[in-house]
């Protein structure tokens, strides 16, 4: 292989279904052996990425969790990066951003964290370390404005060290169709409270009383699934509540949606956001992160007017009613994803922030 190429080790948490874990695959394509890849994965859940980056020719390594033995991964995980010659550690969520900082300082090469929210998921000692981390790291990844924000404000990590790196989305040929009757409200993620999907059902009971055949269709799992079932009965909308499980590929499913809701607490880029754009269906979001930068409201989407149940009834009324909105975002959706978050944009960002590190040899 090529040396003019940078060797770099990109570290995760697990390639289980996650919005970071498809980023990392799209990534990898989208670089297409611009850098001599591999990538290590600090758990055993591998399904289903580790076998689609194998198919781009990127071995995976794999080291599993052992409880009470961090130590221990952190010496695999320096031990990995110097058998494969890595000369940046780059890593993509905040369990791995702390094992690549250590890993990375014993063997002596640049190590680039990743920041894919609006803050730290992580609290207490662990949060303080990472904070201190964030601010000696080589450089530092972001996929949104509000990650930026965050970390210069509140960490006060030196602007210089922190670099967009957007994600990537395809756009497919053809927008999703526009039905005669659009009542379906889908929503993506893993099902935990940040997500807020108990609220998108309390405002499916809403919209229902002046839209009766809205539905909602629930994609993703997760620790509360039974809570948001419990929830749907007693709103009195469980058998208008689809609960389709998690899925190899959520897009698949979004030809199926009239609008998407996003309800979360926070976010920093919700890729799922850009998927439903891309295909031309409305998004109707809450105002946290940088949703109101992406969607449009009357354009490619609905900002609800607050974060409550009845403002995100209100939206979602909206966004399935008006033809005019719906016609526009099947055009601009498209259309403003396909300008801001293509595979060759991302690649130029990416090669950018790692010859700054390790300059080509001349």
């Amino acid at each position: 292989m090529s040396s003019s190429r940078p060797r770099v080790t990109y570290v995760i948490d697990d390639l289980g279904h996650g919005g970071a874990q498809r980023q990392l695959a799209l990534t990898l394509g989208a670089l297409d052996g611009a850098v001599e890849s591999t990538v290590v994965v600090l758990s055993d859940i591998v399904h289903p990425y580790a076998e689609r980056i194998r198919e781009l020719g990127v071995p995976v390594e794999v080291i599993p969790r052992r409880a009470g033995l961090e130590a221990r991964r952190v010496s695999a995980l320096a031990r990995t990066l110097g058998r494969f010659h890595t000369r940046i550690a780059h890593a993509t969520l905040d369990g791995s951003d702390a094992y690549t900082y250590f890993a990375a300082h014993a063997c002596r090469i640049p190590a680039v964290l990743s920041l894919r929210s609006d803050r730290l998921h992580v609290t207490g000692g662990r949060a303080r370390v990472l904070r201190w981390m964030m601010r000696h790291a080589s450089a530092i990844t972001v996929n949104s404005q509000a990650g930026r924000t965050f970390l210069e404000k509140d960490l006060g990590v030196h602007p210089g060290r922190i670099h967009r790196v957007a994600n990537i989305v395809d756009v497919p040929a053809s927008p999703a169709p526009v039905r005669p009757q659009p009542g379906v409200i889908g929503v993506v993620g893993r099902l935990v409270d940040i997500k807020r999907f108990d609220v998108v059902i309390d405002a499916l009971a809403a919209v229902r009383h002046s839209l009766p055949h809205a539905r909602l269709v629930v994609v993703g799992d997760g620790p509360e699934r039974d809570a948001l079932e419990a929830r749907a009965h007693a709103a009195g909308v469980a058998e208008h509540v689809e609960f389709a499980g998690a899925l190899d590929d959520a897009t698949t499913r979004m030809l199926d949606f009239d609008c998407l809701a996003v309800a979360s607490t926070y976010e920093g880029l919700p890729n799922v956001a850009l998927e439903a754009m891309a295909r031309g269906i409305p998004v109707v979001a809450v105002r946290a992160g940088d949703l109101p930068r992406i969607v449009q409201d009357g354009v490619t989407g609905v900002l609800a007017a607050d974060a409550s149940a009845a403002a995100l009834a209100d939206a979602i009324a909206r966004a399935l009613t008006s033809p005019a909105l719906q016609e526009s975002a099947r055009l601009e959706g498209p259309r403003f994803v396909r300008d801001e978050y293509s595979p060759g944009r991302v690649r130029e960002q990416l090669l950018a922030v790692y010859a700054q590190l390790v300059p080509a040899p001349k």
